[in-house]
């Protein structure tokens, strides 16, 4: 169910699974862009999420000054949050695949968090389970 629309944007939130799904789609300038991915980043704050799931197959064009912004805010951000896992549907244009490629190439020094990239969103929510299933059974190892 979708948590908040932007003509450009529908953010899902998964308490359960601790995951915020973004599914991009549409134009966006820059101060739009800015303000609904700092609204995402407050949505992992309030509910402490530890998975971020960017379907970007259908994403516009984003600003050369924007892909700094995300690389230096963003990223750093979702560490400092507990993120453990950020994984990026690949974008169908490859200008915007080669822009996201950069963000998270420039921004990588500055995150704790591992990152993958796929084709289908069903794939990430799989890789996310995957780490929750194992982060569970550490927890009983730890308690016995």
């Amino acid at each position: 169910m979708a948590y908040r629309k932007y003509p450009f944007l529908t953010v899902e939130v998964d308490e359960l699974n601790s995951t915020i799904i973004m599914d991009w789609n549409g134009t966006f300038n820059s101060a739009q862009f800015r303000e609904a991915v700092k609204d995402c980043m407050d949505i992992v704050a309030t509910y402490k999420l530890r998975y971020w799931l960017a379907n970007s197959s259908k994403i516009d064009l984003i600003q050369p000054e924007d892909q700094t912004w995300t690389s230096k805010v963003l990223l750093p951000g979702l560490s400092e949050m507990g993120v453990k896992k950020v994984a990026i549907i690949i974008p169908e244009n490859l200008y915007n695949h080669m822009a996201i490629a950069a963000i998270m190439v420039h921004g990588k020094e500055d995150t704790t968090f591992d990152f993958q990239y796929f084709v289908k969103k069903e794939e990430a929510i799989n890789w996310f389970s995957q780490s929750a299933s194992s982060d569970v059974a550490q927890q009983e190892e730890k308690m016995h």
